[in-house]
């Protein structure tokens, strides 16, 4: 629950990223990502999942950060941890309480991308 969470929990460093539209080369529109915040963050593995599909292996890394609340936050930002990018896929708001929420995010590779 959210009112176990302490300061000292939150060990980890994140980046919060929002896309911005920019018109390129040859008018052509592109996404730029944008750091909003660094923020401190607790990380707790949800899902080390591993399936075939297709018989081709895939591995689905789905990490939770819980982190103190914020109002701006949508899907379409995302997270950075280091190397590795990570999509948002939900935030929990926790019951609208309005001190920690948390995202469940899924890792879409080493370097960004």
């Amino acid at each position: 629950m959210a009112r176990n969470i302490k300061a000292g929990d939150l060990r980890q460093v994140i980046t919060l990223q929002r896309p911005v539209s920019t018109i390129g080369a040859h008018n052509r529109r592109a996404v730029e990502w944008t750091d909003v915040a660094t923020v401190p963050a607790a990380m707790a593995d949800v899902s080390g999942r591993e399936f075939w599909e297709a018989q081709a292996y895939n591995a689905e890394d789905i990490v939770t950060f819980t982190i103190r609340w914020r109002a701006d936050m949508d899907t379409t930002w995302r997270v950075r941890r280091g190397e590795v990018t990570y999509n948002i896929v939900e935030i929990n708001r926790l019951g609208y309480m309005r001190d920690y929420m948390r995202l469940r995010c899924r890792a879409v590779g080493a370097g960004g991308s």
